[in-house]
């Protein structure tokens, strides 16, 4: 008979490990935000839900629908705060976000786009606020096999085997660097692409993740003025296009230059900031990728970061998390086979853990 970790992937199996790390109790309120892609996991997750004596609803969104709100909705109204969904927050207990589709809406402009997101944020930051928990799954759909060029029986292999890790193991791996980096003052990340990165993480909170399925990293948000140097990126994905060997200058923890190969890549990094405000540019995290399951990127943040021995950065928003970065916009970049060094000591060489 197979196990789990054998079988192939099953949105069944998908909604029992959800409802499990989220360990629901009777009376309570879950909130399930879900693409029409997700129909089959959503009845799934509230049959298993109303099975525990809890209760559920139903926040459900089409790309047919974001593309049309995205060109037709007259400006002012697209960045309008749902006050009533604010207000819904009082009585729930959990969001199940479901990961379903790719974040870009082909033909909305990048601004608009971005107005679109302000009551994403809006209610993200006031669950935060209020102590409800929001945990981000991965559903491996048809959509994001298009979007990232995967047939989907690989993407749905990929997704299961980061799954389908060793939980122990995991957990061990990411209290270890978290209680590594809550030691360090210094960060030093060198890489074969040509990374050469200095950052200062001390008196942080240093985090682990307990909030998605996959999961597997530990991270911290330096302090915003230390990162300096350069970070090579192997492969960075924004405005759903994949850049090669893209290239960040920081100094004084603000990135001063960033350049791709391509002239229409670079450009499309600057489009990225035009549309982007606040602290758009400055270092916000520091991640320690500790998933042996997620082998290699393919676009979708939700794996990438979580890449065994890999590390990763961001620019933007930190203030959720330790830092004082306020931005709409939070960027991660994923730095493959890296040596990092806490305080001259290497705890990761080419890739590989040496702490």
């Amino acid at each position: 008979m197979r196990t789990d970790e054998q079988a192939d992937f099953d949105v069944e199996v998908l909604a029992d490990k959800t409802v499990e790390k989220l360990g629901i109790a009777a009376g309570q309120v879950i909130w399930i935000w879900a693409n029409v892609y997700s129909l089959d996991l959503i009845e799934a997750l509230a049959f298993r839900i109303r099975a525990r004596g809890a209760f559920w609803t139903l926040r459900l969104t089409s790309e047919p629908l974001l593309r049309r709100i995205g060109l037709e909705v007259p400006e002012p109204y697209l960045s309008l705060i749902p006050e009533h969904e604010i207000r819904w927050l009082d009585d729930m207990d959990a969001i199940i976000e479901v990961r379903d589709h790719p974040p870009t809406i082909p033909d909305v402009p990048l601004p608009r786009r971005r107005a679109m997101g302000a009551e994403w944020l809006a209610l993200i930051e006031t669950a935060a606020r209020k102590g409800v928990r929001r945990l981000m799954v991965f559903n491996p759909t048809a959509a994001l096999a298009s979007a990232y060029q995967l047939p989907l029986d690989e993407l749905r292999r990929r997704f299961w085997q980061a799954v389908n890790t060793d939980c122990g193991l995991l957990n061990r791996q990411q209290e270890k660097f978290q209680k590594l980096l809550q030691g360090t003052q210094d960060v030093h990340i060198t890489s074969p692409a040509g990374t050469d990165l200095r950052l200062r993480v001390d008196q942080r909170p240093v985090w682990v993740d307990t909030d998605s399925i996959p999961y597997g990293e530990a991270y911290v948000a330096p302090h915003e003025e230390s990162a300096n140097g350069l970070a090579v990126i192997n492969k960075a994905f924004f405005r759903g296009r994949l850049v090669e060997n893209f290239r960040l200058t920081f100094s004084a923890g603000r990135v001063v230059d960033a350049s791709a190969p391509s002239p229409d890549d670079t450009q499309a990094w600057q489009e990225v900031m035009a549309a982007s405000n606040g602290d758009k540019d400055v270092i916000a995290e520091l991640g320690i990728g500790v998933n042996p399951g997620v082998i290699e990127p393919i676009g979708n943040i939700s794996l990438d970061e979580k890449i065994g021995g890999s590390v990763h950065i961001a620019v933007g928003m930190n203030d959720r998390f330790g830092g004082k970065n306020k931005s709409n916009l939070h960027q991660d970049f994923v730095i493959l086979k890296p040596t990092v060094r806490f305080d001259g000591k290497v705890v990761i060489e080419n890739g590989a853990f040496k702490a």
